[in-house]
């Protein structure tokens, strides 16, 4: 991705966007409109907690996700709430997963 793109996902499905392409009003609306419902970022962080592990594939594998599902954690606040001891006794998930899982969550700040 270069300086002035960003991916936007939208259901799921991945798109590209060219900062550049965008003429100036539009860029400085998408802008005010941003600043306006992110203020301090906390809008942000309760959207991820409150999201489902399965948009976060790029960050965390499917079959990682796969296994959280299946050990009932389905959003990023459940993940958050384990211990690293009780997510290394969860079977499906190996030193890999683990790894991914950490990653992530230094990610997120905590």
């Amino acid at each position: 991705m270069k300086e002035h793109e960003i991916d936007i996902y939208l259901d799921g499905v991945k798109t590209r966007v060219d900062l550049r392409k965008m003429d100036y009003n539009s860029l400085r609306n998408l802008s005010m409109k941003l600043q306006r419902i992110l203020g301090d970022n906390s809008y942000i962080h309760e959207m991820i907690l409150e999201s489902d592990l399965y948009y976060f594939r790029q960050e965390i594998s499917a079959k990682t996700v796969g296994a959280l599902q299946r050990h009932g954690i389905m959003t990023v606040a459940e993940l958050m709430a384990c211990s690293y001891e009780k997510l290394a006794d969860m079977d499906g998930l190996g030193s890999k997963s683990l790894s991914e899982i950490v990653g992530f969550i230094k990610e997120l700040g905590k």
